[in-house]
């Protein structure tokens, strides 16, 4: 009983593993032998330790349940550093960039390649399409003249148009297709993209379709439809907090409200701290310039990092004051942060000082 419980862990511990982006540790003669007996193509990719994308990919995208069952199933998988262990490699197929990905044959031939860093869902489509004639910018494009409707052809199709460029045709494609869909077909997974990739803002039919039935999404892609949603309402709740609304007097306190309320509905305010946040844009309506300073020193402690950058960004707009004395006092505010301040922040207040002391410098 014992040798069966050990053999379960032992296979559960293995596909575990291999959920994930398969990385193999052995050679680059060993990788080419093993696509041939495997029937598969090799995948190499190509980093260094100071490349920001390549540490992207392989924190946020190899890891992916989805990728990993791509790529595990087409590829032999090799992951190398261009400087170290794979720099005769890197110049031998002539990588200049980070990270490149190439795909060879069982010979070593260069069957196609790719770079840079992109989400994981753009990674397989990107690198199957290299893979697949069907697939191609001139094929897509042809079966779509065709009436085909498919929805790999529409997610393939507006990618390539917005890579070109043409984003308000590749929208009109998204937005044609979902109008096409029932609702039983809108809430297929196989539709999950038309709202994480190409739903960008709430004023959206298919935002209201999808905060409106995000409930009734199955589990392996609900996941992504929530943290869609709460992104969208966190960019508009920023259109607030910034001071733009108030700035460009387009405050309307029912629509504040209700956003207010979606957001506690979603459970966010708790998540991303947005109670300080809430009494500095309320705040912003009825206190002085001097006043709403002093509450934002009060408040800026309650904040968290994302919401202190925010409000070090927008501190000019949120008080667009000529007093040489509140320009003294905003600058003596943002100085006071600098020691405890993130990198983010610090990077921020360089140019934010300098507009802030200009305006009393010579007075």
């Amino acid at each position: 009983m014992k040798k069966i419980l050990t053999l379960l862990f032992v296979c559960a511990v293995g596909l575990t593993a291999h959920a994930q982006t398969f990385f193999r540790s052995i050679s680059f003669d060993e990788a080419l032998k093993a696509a041939k007996q495997e029937n598969k193509l090799v995948f190499i990719d190509f980093y260094t330790d100071w490349c920001g994308p390549c540490k992207k990919m392989a924190k946020d995208v190899f890891p992916q349940k989805m990728v990993g069952d791509f790529m595990n199933a087409k590829f032999v998988n090799l992951k190398l550093n261009a400087e170290k262990e794979g720099r005769e490699l890197a110049a031998r197929y002539k990588v200049n960039a980070y990270p490149t990905f190439i795909v060879l044959d069982s010979e070593g031939k260069v069957v196609t390649d790719l770079k840079g860093s992109m989400d994981g869902q753009t990674f397989i489509q990107k690198l199957g399409g290299k893979l697949n004639p069907e697939m191609t910018p001139e094929r897509l494009a042809e079966r779509y003249k065709q009436g085909e409707r498919t929805p790999e052809l529409i997610n393939a199709y507006a990618l390539n148009l917005m890579e070109k460029g043409n984003e308000n045709e590749g929208f009109k494609v998204i937005n044609e297709y979902f109008d096409s869909l029932s609702e039983k077909e809108r809430l297929n997974p196989a539709n999950s993209f038309l709202y994480t990739r190409y739903t960008i803002a709430l004023n959206d039919a298919k935002a209201d379709f999808m905060v409106a039935h995000r409930n009734e999404f199955a589990n392996d892609v609900k996941g992504a439809i929530i943290e869609r949603i709460g992104r969208l309402y966190h960019s508009e709740f920023t259109t607030y907090f910034s001071g733009h609304k108030w700035a460009e007097k387009l405050f309307n306190q029912k629509e504040y409200e209700a956003l207010k309320a979606m957001l506690n509905e979603l459970g966010l305010v708790k998540k991303n701290n947005y109670e300080p946040m809430f009494r500095l844009v309320e705040a912003r309506l009825t206190a002085t310039d001097k006043e709403f300073l002093e509450l934002c020193k009060t408040e800026y402690g309650n904040l968290n990092e994302s919401g202190q950058s925010l409000l070090m960004m927008n501190i000019t707009r949120l008080i667009p004051s000529k007093d040489p004395e509140i320009l003294k006092g905003m600058s003596e505010f943002v100085r006071s942060q600098l020691a405890t301040a993130s990198p983010n922040v610090i990077t921020l207040s360089g140019r934010l000082l300098q507009s802030i002391e200009a305006g009393f410098a010579k007075k």
